[in-house]
This record gives structure tokens, sequence and C-alpha cells, in this order.
């Protein structure tokens, strides 16, 4: 208040909106800007000390709830006058200007915000004077007081702390009916009902802020309790006003967003004014008071500040708003950002790169041994088929040779899609192409050896038919159960890429583990058990049949190996990093396919090579077989195109290599032997 009244509505206007939407209300768009000019407005009256451009009026609405407490001694001070009013006939006159002065300085005192307060009285309240109104305000460590009506007109129409009371209607005000016992040998001075109207805090009214020019040179706004007194009609009457004065100078502008976690405050009306720039967030500055750009933009979480070498780390909400002041605000756009983290970063400083660097010549190393491995697995499936009619191939089954091959090669993809960066894409992918050609390569080999245990498991004379035909139908159901197993997989609990610290501190991606992988390795253990088994049972078969040290060789390894591979896996994943991690895939393809491939194929090869036997000590040439009549050369369909039916005791049957030591009449194929 002060000598600042005298242009006051010059220098009003700054206000504090309260963010509520109502339909009726202009929108959120409208009130930031006006928040904005308003905030303009207080940087310009500052630098020019009311000097300009003061006759702006911003009529902002704000939220004083923050402030209510503060009112309390404008309000005791208004109805304490309304008392005495109502008891002496509506004057005031049993004070001096001493008490006045003291009600105002009392007010002042403390350490609140309360920056100042007055007492204004209507004509004739006080007989002294014409106009009387004393104000109070700290200066520096002590209180000055004294009568501003003696420097301006506060009757005036334009004075909006005064006139905006005086002219409420206060019909419907608050009345109390008090008992009071004089002492007094006059009965008539006992229980006397005093009618007293009372001023309540919605009866008052908040200014505008405004730069109090000339006086503390501060911002504040003002509360106005209204004195009241009772006419001859009993009615409620205006007699002026007591007020205080919240210095606004030590209060911070908050132009941040508002956030749920936050308590509302009066200054809310500047929420959202700010300027920080994308990649950047707003933090308010604590103790900077009643200023515009209280602020600085932090870089947000995944950003970091251009300028590593620099004590700051964030852009100065100061230097932003001056930075607008003279330039156009849509320049501010390239300007005061942050800059992206590298890859995988979750905070940073500068570009140090976060993800571990890959080891470009080893992955193609790596590739180009799977790529080999393919481009063997082609070579046999070729061999195969240029040689599917001599006997050594043939009565080996070429069709399930060939699925092995193909499961192989499918295997080996299961490599090209681990190669770059896991994804959560490729993590998904890579499970189909290894489990599928697992079960397509395994499941041949193993339905291979069954047969063999199923012919030498049979009754003397029963007959055994047991084509490749058949064989393909007990291999669909087992590739048909994998697939619907990685599809529910899939559909239900896809592999997610995750990201793994190295022991470096570096991080990269990883096709996290779950128990649906675990149970699919379990299930596969299982296979291959049962083929370790079912080489047991064909331990005895001659040579000549009999694949069984091979095959038993190759699940050993895979169970051994494999299960080695996957658990180091594991366990080292963390210290490794991402180059052992894809080494650790080629080892374990080198471990199912190659040495599976070469434990099944190499003996088959090299017999064709070299011409001989598969039986221990055979000659090179056609295999012979024994009877009890002579020597008989044949050359024979495999197993599957023949059917042996047993008429004497002794006969072997071996339904791999047709190698057979007839006891008595065969009929093979309705050729008698």
């Amino acid at each position: 208040m002060g000598c600042g009244r005298m242009r006051s509505l010059l220098c009003l206007t700054v206000g504090l909106l309260y963010l509520q939407l109502v339909a009726s209300t202009p929108s959120a768009v409208d009130r930031l800007r006006e928040a904005k000019q308003a905030l303009e407005y207080v940087s310009r009256v500052e630098s020019s000390k009311c000097g300009g451009g003061t006759e702006e009026t911003l009529t902002l609405a704000f939220n004083h709830t923050a402030w209510i407490t503060y009112t309390d001694p404008a309000i005791r001070t208004a109805n304490y006058l309304s008392k005495v009013l109502v008891m002496d006939d509506n004057t005031l006159n049993r004070f001096d200007d001493a008490m006045f002065y003291s009600f105002v300085r009392n007010n002042v005192h403390g350490d609140s915000l309360i920056f100042g307060s007055a007492i204004a009285l209507e004509p004739g309240v006080y007989d002294k004077y014409a106009r009387y109104c004393p104000y109070a305000h700290k200066k520096q460590d002590s209180v000055v007081a004294f009568d501003i009506a003696v420097r301006y007109n506060y009757l005036s129409n334009s004075t909006e702390w005064y006139h905006g009371v005086r002219v409420k209607d206060f019909s419907n005000a608050s009345v109390h009916i008090d008992t009071v016992t004089f002492n007094s040998s006059d009965p008539s001075q006992n229980e006397v009902p005093i009618r007293q109207p009372v001023a309540r805090y919605e009866d008052g009214r908040w200014t505008y802020p405004y730069y109090d020019c000339g006086g503390g040179d501060i911002w504040m706004v003002t509360y106005s309790a209204p004195i009241f007194a009772v006419n001859s009609t009993n009615a409620t009457v205006f007699k002026g006003v007591a007020t205080i004065d919240i210095e606004l100078t030590n209060i911070d502008i908050n132009q941040c967003d508002a956030s749920d976690h936050d308590s509302s405050g009066a200054l809310d009306v500047f929420r959202g004014t700010h300027n920080c720039q994308p990649t950047t967030q707003c933090k308010p500055l604590i103790g900077e008071g009643f200023r515009r750009g209280a602020y600085e933009c932090a870089c947000e979480e995944g950003y970091y500040f251009p300028n590593t070498s620099s004590a700051a780390s964030a852009y100065s909400g100061y230097d932003i708003e001056s930075f607008i002041d003279f330039n156009n605000e849509s320049s501010i756009v390239p300007r005061f950002q942050c800059l992206r983290c590298p890859r995988g970063c979750e905070t940073c400083v500068d570009d140090t790169p976060c993800l571990y660097p890959y080891n470009v010549p080893l992955r193609v190393v790596v590739l180009l041994v799977i790529a080999f491995i393919i481009a063997g697995c082609a070579i046999v499936a070729i061999v195969i088929h240029k040689n599917r009619n001599e006997m050594v191939i043939k009565t080996a089954s070429p069709l399930f040779l060939h699925l092995m091959c193909l499961g192989a090669v499918i295997m080996c993809c299961h490599g090209f899609v681990l190669y770059g960066e896991p994804s959560d894409v490729s993590c998904t992918i890579e499970i189909w192409p290894f489990h599928c050609g697992f079960s397509v390569m395994y499941g041949a080999l193993i339905l291979k050896t069954w047969r063999i245990s199923v012919i030498f498991s049979v009754g003397s004379m029963k007959r055994i038919s047991l084509p490749d035909k058949s064989l393909l139908h007990r291999l669909v159901p087992i590739v048909v159960v994998v697939v619907v197993y990685l599809s529910c997989w899939t559909a239900i609990e896809p592999p997610r890429a995750v990201t793994i610290t190295a022991s470096n501190s570096l991080k990269f991606f990883h096709c996290g583990p779950t128990w649906w992988m675990f149970a699919i390795y379990g299930a596969e253990a299982l296979l291959l058990l049962f083929g370790v088994y079912l080489c047991f049972t064909v331990r005895k078969a001659p040579a000549h049949f009999n694949e069984s040290k091979h095959i038993t060789w190759s699940t050993y390894n895979a169970i051994i190996l494999g299960s080695f591979i996957l658990i180091l896996n594991q366990f080292i994943v963390v210290s490794a990093g991402p180059d052992i991690v894809y080494l650790l895939l080629m080892a374990k393809l080198q471990a199912l396919v190659t040495i599976t491939m070469a434990l099944i194929f190499a003996p088959k090869f090299w017999a064709l090579y070299r011409g001989i036997d598969l039986q221990d000590g055979g000659s090179v040439g056609v295999p012979q077989a024994t009877t009890i009549t002579g020597r008989v050369k044949m050359s024979v369909p495999t197993v599957s195109q023949m059917q042996v039916e047993r008429r004497s005791v002794g006969v072997q049957v071996m339904p791999d290599e047709v190698y057979i030591g007839i006891v008595g009449p065969v009929n093979i194929n309705n050729t008698q032997l």
C-alpha cells in the first residue's frame, strides 16, 4: 500500500490464475497466454520501476486459499472496530491517532508474509479528520506508520482495495447478538443485549497484485475486511476497511508444469508458462522471489547437456526469457535443447557409449562357419541322392538321411537370425528354426533306430512291415507337437530381448530365458535319452544293419555337450558379452549338427569311397550272405521295400542294411532264397 496507492491502478494487474477448467471460462491456452503476459509485465515494471506501461490491466483470477490464514488480523481488527462503532453511536472518537497506529503496527509485526496494514474510514467515523487512513509497513528491520489519506484520496471509485468492498451488498451480513453485564449499580446495565454485525472472510475482497511504487517498491496483494455499523433501522452499513498487504517479493513464481504430487498454491496461475524446449524439463528455483524466469531447464532422462565442460548442466530460465524478449519466440526452437544419450544409456553426461561394441570380424567368421556347415549338409544331401541305389545308402533309408540334412540346415538358420542385435522380433523368430530343425533331424535319426529295435523285438513267426511311409507317419506328429508348442509360446509369452549389463558396465541385448525355453530343452533331452535306450536294445545286431554305436555317440554328444553349452551360456552371459554368447551359439550348432552328421555319414561315405563292406573285417566287394547250403551274393531293396517271412528258426532279418543270414527258405519280395 503506502504512497504507491496513488498509482495502484496504474501498477495494478499482475494476476494469479486459478487453473480450474469450466466450460464457460476461457480456454487453457488463453489462460496461459494471459499468464505469460502478466509475467512479461512483472519483468517490465521491475526494470522500469513503474516508469512506463503501468496502465495495463490484466484482470486474472487467482487462488488465494493459501493466504487465508494471513487475513485473520484484518478481520479481527475490522470486527473490533465494528463493536466499538455499535456501542459509540457509529463513531470511533474514543480513539486517538496513536491508538489507530497501534492497531496497524501490531498487524505488521512478526515474520509472516504480511508486509503492511491499514485502517481506512468513511467520513464522519473519526471526526478529527475528513478522511483518515493510518497505514504501517515494514522497512528493513523496523515498521513505518503514516496516514496515506494525506497523499491521495482513497475514497475515489478507482481505489480497488477500498471501493471494491464499499459497493458490496452486506444486507445478509452475519449478525450476532451478545449479552453483556456491566459493573454498575444501574440495573439496566445487567445483561445488556448488543446487536453486533460480524465480518467473515467471504465479506472481504482481494485485490489483484500490484507493484508498490514509491512505498516498499515490492510486489504485493491486499485483502480488505469491511468495518460494519448498525443504522437506525438496525441494518448493517459499511463504515470502512481494515487491510493487510501480502508481500509477493519473496514468494517464488513457479512456471513449471503442475504434477499430481505438487501441493496447490496461490501462484499456480503461472504453472506451465515456462519456455523449456523438448528434451528438457522445467525445475523451479527456490528463493528467487516474484521474478519471471525463476526456473532452469534440465535435460530429460536419456539426454545430456551439450556443453559437457560447463559447470552448469541445465539452461537458465532467465537466459531463455531474455532471449525471447529480444528475438522471435519461434527462433528458440533449435536452441536450448539437450542431446540424446547414446543408444542403451538411460542416463548420461556425455556421448560415451553404453552398449557393448560388437566384434564384427568375429561374428562374420562365426557366420561363415555356419554357412560352411549348411553347405556341407547340402553336399551330403547331393551325395546321398547320387548314390541312393548303392546298398550302403539304400539300406539306410535315403529319405530319412535327407530329412536329417534338412533338419540340420533348418537348425543352422538359427545362427543367421541372431547375427545382428537381438530384438523382441528376432528373439521370437529364432526359436522356430532351431527347435523345428531339431525335431526333424533327431526325429528321423531316432525313428530309424526304432525300426531296427521293433524288428528285433517281435516273435519268431510275426510278419514285419515298416516302410518309410510308416515311419513318416510317426515323424509328422513329433514335428506337429513342436510346432503347436512353439505357437503357444509365441502367442502367450513370446521371448523378449532383455538388457544385460556386462562386468565392464557396458550393456547389450540378449534373448531372456523363460520356463518355456527350459521346458522344450527338457523335452528334447528326453527324446535323446530315448534314442540312447533304442541303441541299447539293438547293440547286438550285426554290424551290417547296426548304426547303434554311431547313433549312441551322437545322442550322448548332443546331451552332454548341448547341456554344457546351454548352462555355460546362462552363467557367463553377464561377464562374457554378446560376442562370446554368439560364439557359444556356433559351438552349440557344432555339437548338435556337425558332430552328429559326421558320426552318422562319415562311415557310409568311407564305405562308398573304398567300396568295402561295413561289417567288421569285411572285404572289398558286395556283401555276402551265408546259408546252410552255400554262399549267396545278392543285391536287395531296402527293408521298406520288402517283406520278409520267417519260416525256420535261426532266420536273422536286419531292417537297415539288408544283409541276411538265412537258415531255411525265406521269401523276399516273392523271391525264394
